[in-house]
């Protein structure tokens, strides 16, 4: 692995932490601008044949995005439920405005 290789790749897991600390900090916003330098220090750490690439590192990176993954999945989910949630409590309250306006 070249040393320019070894830089990004270093680079890379760097930046993967900090998404992983701003994601725990719920800073969503800034996560893509970091996501956004990240991608091609990965594509050029990567640029070079699987055998020439610091293999413990590659495997912290891959570990790390997969944290970053599932964190982003949770987060996810956890949007999808208040949007239910509000739903439902937006027809509960029309349902009981209609029973009240007939009662009226």
């Amino acid at each position: 692995m070249s040393m320019r290789q070894q830089t990004a790749l270093m680079q890379a897991i760097t930046l993967t932490d900090d998404i992983l600390e701003l994601l725990d900090a719920g800073e969503f916003d800034a996560v893509d601008a970091i996501d956004a330098k990240r991608q091609p220090l990965i594509h050029q750490a990567f640029a070079e044949s699987i055998a020439e690439i610091d293999q413990i590192k590659a495997q912290h990176l891959k570990s790390l995005n997969d944290q970053v993954v599932l964190k982003l999945t949770g987060f996810r989910q956890s949007i999808l439920n208040q949007q239910a949630s509000l739903r439902s409590n937006s027809r509960a309250a029309r349902a009981y405005q209609n029973t009240r306006a007939m009662a009226e």
